[in-house]
């Protein structure tokens, strides 16, 4: 049975599954991949990481990364990740590109896996997160040094690089805080939020990456204990952050304040956005969590049990998870808020 007539068949029965559950599981298959997974927002791709056939030079460490068509699961190629284990994987907003980095960056045809663009070594000892803008013809990548000092750049296309500023870490942010962990694009491309290793959180002007503000309860003292994981613009007033902890915080991103806080599963790997509604998904240690962010408040809705390293979504709301311990599922979440 094809991806399409499940999807049909799901609408048609009301989202048959557990009762009062949000999410209809597709289906699932162990022992396909790992994290970190990547899903192309038309849906149709999705990209995983596979450990590499043995060889003596890079074994156990060498990685691939795996593209399958949605429709039939059927794998379309195999090509290298970044520096051989592609900690950052992700597709353009147009689907037409997927990029692994970690040093440096490769840049893939989505649907060939044809090489068109490699930047390994060229950005330094590290690249530590990716994030484009909205409208995809931009991107801010965040970079390490051999000596552990951190800078951003944007990169628009067909234009020389941007190298943006960056503020200096207090030292209560903790173990190299000054390391980019995570970066994220307001909806209206006018801000980026960039988190850090140390728990640091700054908003920055989107196209000089000037700080704006720093967040935080106390000055000089970061808004979470551990690194960030994922920074998501629920809207351009809008900003939730993530860190590996487990702790949601959700802020208002025109004045710097807090608005609430949740304690979610330990090892929370990524959280992702439902399009079209204000409700999210944290992959953590002890399920898929389903938080509701409406009124400035936080709330759990449901939590799907497992061990998820991540999830992926599609712009229809397809959802794509992976447990720790190598199994994909596919997931139907319920339209209603």
């Amino acid at each position: 049975m094809t991806r399409h007539l499940v999807l049909m068949l799901a609408l048609l029965s009301g989202f048959a599954g557990a009762s009062g559950s949000f999410f209809t599981l597709l289906q699932t298959w162990p022992g396909l991949g790992h994290a970190p997974i990547a899903v192309s927002p038309d849906g149709r791709l999705l990209a995983l990481t596979r450990p590499a056939p043995r060889t003596p030079a890079y074994a156990p460490y060498d990685t691939r990364i795996e593209v399958r068509d949605t429709a039939k699961m059927q794998r379309l190629y195999r090509v290298p990740a970044a520096n051989g284990d592609g900690k950052t994987l992700l597709f353009s907003p147009d689907s037409r590109t997927l990029w692994s980095a970690h040093t440096g960056t490769l840049d893939y045809d989505a649907w060939t896996g044809k090489l068109r663009d490699n930047r390994e070594g060229s950005d330094g000892a590290g690249v530590s997160a990716l994030a484009f803008a909205p409208d995809g013809q931009s991107y801010v990548l965040a970079g390490v040094n051999t000596v552990s000092q951190t800078w951003l750049v944007r990169v628009v296309v067909g234009r020389p690089r941007a190298f943006w500023p960056v503020t200096p870490p207090t030292a209560r942010d903790g173990l190299k805080p000054n390391w980019t962990s995570a970066l994220a694009f307001s909806p209206d491309g006018k801000r980026v939020a960039s988190g850090s290793l140390g728990g640091g959180v700054i908003l920055r002007s989107g196209v000089t990456g000037r700080p704006l503000r720093v967040l935080g309860d106390e000055p000089g003292k970061a808004p979470h204990r551990a690194r960030l994981v994922g920074l998501l613009f629920l809207s351009p007033a809008r900003l939730l952050s993530a860190s590996a902890d487990g702790q949601v915080r959700l802020w208002d991103a025109a004045t710097g304040r807090a608005l609430a806080s949740l304690p979610c599963g330990e090892r929370l790997g990524a959280v992702v956005r439902i399009p079209g509604g204000t409700r999210v998904v944290a992959a953590t240690g002890r399920g898929l969590e389903l938080l509701g962010t409406s009124g400035g408040r936080l709330r759990r809705l449901e939590t799907v049990g497992g061990d998820y390293a991540d999830v992926g979504v599609s712009a229809a709301g397809e959802l794509w998870a992976i447990t720790r311990g190598g199994t994909l599922s596919h997931w139907l979440p319920l339209r209603r808020e």
